[in-house]
Formats: structure tokens, C-alpha cells, sequence
């Protein structure tokens, strides 16, 4: 602390400070032995303090004094405590540091080294603080900062960092040193006059790391990027610097009577970086594909989740649709499944759901995925399935529930005996050369699971077939009450609804309660461009004109307003019926409408204030079919 304080002094003599390094004996002759040593390579002995300091320069001096200090701080600390690893890791990361400052060429080596030799005295002084945990906490790291980092926070509730922060600037050592203790973790330090120097520290620190730690491969890749970020250094270069280092810290290692012990060769080094690299690689990627795996899993039944059912479902859609193949969607729902939650408690709703799970997984078998959509709705996608065969598979589903009780047996709240429980089942299917969308298929699966609901559960019903049959019934039913001919009952066939709107959240409003009607099925298009090639393909012989469009006026692609003159000028669709939507409703954009052919014109924020009955009376507005 002496020297420090003089050297802080520009006004200091160099007799001053050869004095007070001789008035320490033993100091004296450990600096002249190490200026006459290897390290620095003098062309002829040098026989005294003060020629030391002429020949070195002061900088170089005041990191040997601050070195040997160093050592004599550690014979404070209890004799059984073995600081071998404390003395490598600090010798290695100090001679990096030196070395990498040498060959940046913007900072001097001696400083950086005085600085690098001091960044770990927190932990010194955590180990005479806490000395049996702190022994366990080094021993768990395993040589590695970065992990006695993180044990230090854990059980200590602060870091050697922290900790050797405090005690530099309690002993008021240079602004450079107490830097270079606070930053020689910090991978971004701060952009001040001790940025190289810091940067260096780092690069030393790494290296250390690499030396020394089971985790060679991702200390080595840090390294090396570090490295080349801050100083261009190519792996040629690293390898370069990672060899000089073990020659230089053997010496300096001898020169503080610290033997470094067995350190590797470079060849040695780098043959066991590229090893862990390629494993710590091999770890990662095996982690990704499983926290993705996790991803697309649900949590409790463990069949793939409704994420990963979207994946699957537009896979097939786009296998179907290129290859002319016919692809079925199934939707599993347990009946009256709030009775079983209500009665007996959640844990046996859940131990019911992975039953469910197993039983439908097992039914489908290879024809296809079950994944759970939500709650207590199961969907079965059914790649080159035909109708008939899908229909064959939602029967199996329904078979593999009904036909034998649950045995929830060990379940907290499961009744004594078995419960029976039951599925109902919808099925759509997607024959080659249909023009629907994936979203028009999950649909219609979904109506016809909530037809089957209607027509007593437990059983399985088919869209377009099935859902129009049981209209039928109803309708037959009605006539039948009110002694009306069933001739006399008009169809109810359903109706196609073309919505052209930009915004998802007023899209999907609409959307949902448009078909909250039964038999509508909504089209979206979220662009004008989309909206012009789906009426385009409206043209094709055999397909379906929509029965109502409702079209926003400022859409992307083109103006709403383009688009309907545009109708109305083909004969195909001169009748249908055009409504706009807009928040931007004038006078002048209504007579716009009006001219352009347009049947009725909206502002959205009325609408939304009773959105169903505005959605009810356009649904009832539409012509009957015949």
C-alpha cells in the first residue's frame, strides 16, 4: 500500500521507492531475482534495486512488488486450506492478461498485470471469511468463475467481486486496479479510460478458465469470440497466445514459489476444446429438440398439444391440396365431463383425461395424430383418409371409450366402482378437388361434433351428411308439430359469407358471430390482393359463389371500393349481396358506397354495440334458397 501510495505521487524519486522496497529484505531479493530472471529476459544481470527500476521501468516493478504481496496476504489465511487452485487460476488469467496487452500494443502490460493479479483478492478474502462453505462452494466450481459465481449469489448472498470491490477501494488502491477487479467478469465493460485494460483482464480471466475447467469446449468458443470481438484474434492467434501463456505462467508460477502443477499442452488443450465443443454442441441441440419436444406437448395427457396440431395440420392441408389426397379431421369431445369435476373433483377429471388420451391414441393407431385441441376436446388429424374410412376411425374412437369403464382407482375422490364415460364425435373430411381452407375444415369438424352433442352423445356424426340430416329432422319435426306439408318447408341450405377485413381482432368478432348462425360458413381475407384471387377462383366452373360479402373500405392491396365496382360489373356476382364495414363512415364515403353498388353501409363502432343482432338481421336478410 506504501508503493501504491507513492506511486500515485508524480513527484516521487526513484531512490524513494528502491528504499522502501529494500527496507523489506526478503522482498528485495525476490524482485531482483525475478528482473535477472527468464521472464525478462535482461542482457546482463542486473545487481540492484534501483538499476532494476531504471532498466524495467516503475510499472514493472510495482506488479512484482504487488505479486509477492499477494502471497504473503495468503499466509494470513488458515494453513489447511490448500490454495493451489487459487494461485493457478490467478497466475494464468494475470500472465493472459499481460500478454494479451502486449500484443494489443494500446496499454501497458505491467499495469494491466498488477491489475489482473489483484481481481480475485475477494476471493481470499471470502475464504479466511467463510472457510469450510466457501472450500465447498470452490470445490463445487470446479475451476470455473462463472459457476462460483453463481454458488456465491446462492448461498452468500453476494460475490468475490463484490467483495474484492469493497476491500479495494476500503484500502484506496488506483482507480485502474479497482477496476479491474469490479469488471474482470463483465463481458461488456464500461467505455472509459480502463476499457482495454479491462478487456484484457477479461481475455486472461478466459483463458484461465480454459485451462482449468471441466468445461473446456464453451470456455474455449467464449474465448475465442471474445477475443476476436475486441481484438481481431483469429484461432491461430489464440492458439499463439494460449501457448506463450502456460510457458510464462511455469516461470512467474516458480518466481512466486506457486507451482502450477500439470498443465496441458496446447495440442492437448485444443484437441480436448474441440472434443467438449463438439458434445457441449451435441448437449445443446439434444436440449433444444426436447424444450421443443416440451413444447408441443401437453402437460398432463402427453399427446402433442394444440401448438403443434396446428404444425401437423398444415403439413397435411399442404400434402392434401398438392397431391390431390383426401384428408379427414376429427373432433373427439367427452360428454358431460363437468360432472365429473363437479362430483368427484379435478384430479379425477384429469386422471380421465389421460385415459381418454390413451384410448383415443390407441384407437387412431398409425392412421393418424391425436392431439388435445383444449379442455376435455380431443382432435385427430387424418392424413389420406377418405370420408368413409374416417368415419370407420370415430367409431373405433368411440368404441375404445364406451365400451369399458374408467378405473380411477387410487385417485383422490374417484368413486368405488369403474365410471363409464362416453365420447361424441365429429368427422369432416376434404375430398380432392374441394376448395376449402384448413380453418373451413377444422370448422366443419367441429359443427358436426356439436351435432352429434344434440343427437344424444355417444356417437359419431359427419359434416355435410349427417349435420344436414339432423337439420332435416328438425325441420320435419317443426312441420310435423304445426300440421305443415313438409314440401312446404323451405331448404335451410347454408350460406357462404365472403369477409374482407384487415383488421384480425373486428375479423374474428365477426366472423364468430356470424357463424354462431347455422349453416354459415365465413371466408377471411385479411388484403385486397387475397380478396381478388379468391373471387377470381369464385368464377371456376363448379365453384361457389359467396352468398353476402362484407368488406372493409381502407384494406391493403386495393380499395374497398375497387373491389365492389369491380363485382358489380361481373355478371356472376351483380347479385350478391355487399355490405361495408368502416370506422371512417361519412357522407361522402356513404354516397361513394351507394354508386359503387354497395346494399348497405356500416360505421364498426355501432355495430359493436350489438354486433349479434346486426349479424342476425344480415343472416335473415339473405333470400331463401329454393
Amino acid at each position: 500500500m506504501q508503493l501504491l501510495e507513492m506511486t500515485s505521487n508524480p513527484d516521487v524519486s526513484l531512490m524513494e521507492i528502491a528504499e522502501l522496497i529494500q527496507s523489506d529484505p526478503g522482498l528485495a531479493s525476490k524482485v531482483l531475482k525475478t528482473v535477472n530472471s527468464s521472464f525478462y529476459g535482461l542482457a546482463s544481470p542486473c545487481p540492484s534495486i534501483d538499476r532494476a527500476i531504471v532498466i524495467l521501468g516503475l510499472k514493472a516493478i510495482k506488479s512484482l512488488v504487488l505479486g509477492f504481496s499477494m502471497v504473503n496476504l495468503t499466509k494470513g489465511i488458515d494453513d489447511d486450506i490448500d490454495l493451489d487452485v487459487f494461485w493457478k487460476h490467478t497466475i494464468i488469467a494475470a500472465v493472459g492478461a499481460r500478454l494479451m496487452a502486449q500484443a494489443a500494443g494500446v496499454v501497458d502490460p505491467d499495469e494491466v498485470f498488477a491489475a489482473a493479479l489483484m481481481q480475485d483478492i475477494g476471493v481470499l478474502a471470502t475464504l479466511a471469511s467463510y472457510t469450510d462453505q466457501y472450500t465447498q462452494l470452490v470445490a463445487e466450481a470446479r475451476s470455473c468463475h462463472h459457476t462460483l459465481l453463481t454458488l456465491e449469489k446462492k448461498h452468500l448472498g453476494l460475490d468475490h467481486i463484490a467483495v474484492g470491490t469493497a476491500l479495494a477501494e476500503k484500502w484506496k488502491m488506483p482507480g485502474p486496479i479497482v477496476s479491474g477487479i469490479r469488471y474482470h467478469h463483465d463481458l461488456n465493460p464500461p467505455l472509459d479510460d480502463n476499457q482495454v485494460q479491462n478487456q484484457c483482464i477479461v481475455v486472461g480471466e478466459l483463458i484461465a478458465n480454459t485451462m482449468s475447467t471441466d468445461h473446456i469446449g464453451q470456455c474455449f468458443a467464449e474465448l475465442y469470440s471474445t477475443s476476436n470481438a475486441w481484438f481481431g484474434q483469429g484461432e491461430e492467434d489464440i492458439e499463439e497466445l494460449i501457448e506463450k501463456v502456460q510457458l510464462a505462467s511455469q516461470e512467474v508460477a516458480k518466481l512466486l514459489e506457486h507451482p502450477l502443477g500439470e498443465v496441458p499442452s496446447t495440442q492437448e488443450l485444443m484437441s480436448r476444446a474441440s472434443e467438449r465443443m463438439f458434445e457441449e454442441q451435441l448437449q445443446t441441440q439434444r436440449e433444444a429438440e426436447q424444450a421443443h419436444q416440451d413444447a408441443k406437448t401437453d402437460g398432463l395427457t402427453g399427446v402433442p398439444n394444440r401448438a403443434h396440431f396446428e404444425e401437423v395440420l398444415s403439413e397435411a392441408f399442404a400434402n392434401a391440396s398438392a397431391d390431390r389426397r383426401p384428408l379427414s379431421i376429427l373432433f373427439s369431445d367427452a360428454d358431460k365431463f363437468k360432472f365429473v369435476n363437479d362430483t368427484y373433483g379435478h384430479p379425477c377429471g384429469d386422471a380421465v383425461l389421460v385415459e381418454l388420451a390413451n384410448r383415443i391414441t390407441q384407437a387412431v393407431g398409425d392412421d393418424g395424430t391425436v392431439c388435445r385441441y383444449g379442455g376435455e376436446e380431443f382432435v385427430i388429424v387424418l392424413p389420406n383418409t377418405p370420408l368413409e374410412e374416417a368415419n370407420a376411425v370415430g367409431e373405433r374412437v368411440r368404441q375404445a371409450v364406451a365400451d369399458r369403464p374408467f378405473d380411477l382407482q387410487g385417485v383422490p375422490g374417484a368413486p368405488p366402482e369403474p365410471l363409464p364415460r362416453t365420447v361424441s364425435v365429429g368427422v369432416a373430411t376434404m375430398a380432392p378437388g374441394d376448395h376449402l381452407s384448413a380453418e373451413q375444415l377444422v370448422r366443419r369438424a367441429d359443427k358436426a361434433v356439436y351435432t352429434a352433442k344434440e343427437s344424444g352423445r355417444n356417437n359419431v356424426r359427419v359434416w355435410g351428411k349427417d349435420t344436414g340430416r339432423r337439420r332435416a329432422d328438425q325441420r320435419a319435426d317443426e312441420a310435423a308439430a304445426l300440421g305443415i306439408s313438409l314440401d312446404a318447408v323451405p331448404a335451410d341450405n347454408s350460406r357462404l359469407v365472403l369477409l374482407i377485413e384487415d383488421d384480425p381482432l373486428a375479423a374474428r368478432m365477426i366472423q364468430s358471430m356470424l357463424e354462431k348462425s347455422d349453416g354459415v360458413e365465413v371466408e377471411v381475407k385479411t388484403d385486397g390482393r387475397m380478396a381478388i384471387e379468391y373471387l377470381r377462383d369464385c368464377q371456376a366452373p363448379g365453384r361457389r359463389t359467396p352468398d353476402l360479402i362484407i368488406s372493409d373500405i381502407n384494406i391493403p392491396g386495393y380499395n374497398g371500393l375497387q373491389i365492389i365496382r369491380a363485382l358489380r360489373a361481373n355478371v356472376k356476382f351483380q347479385q350478391v349481396p355487399i355490405v361495408v364495414v368502416s370506422g371512417t363512415i361519412d357522407e361522402e364515403i356513404t354516397r361513394s358506397c351507394i354508386e359503387a353498388g354497395v346494399d348497405g353501409v356500416y360505421d364498426k363502432i355501432e355495430i359493436s354495440t350489438d354486433l349479434k343482432a346486426w349479424c342476425a338481421d344480415l343472416i335473415q336478410s339473405l333470400p331463401k334458397a329454393a
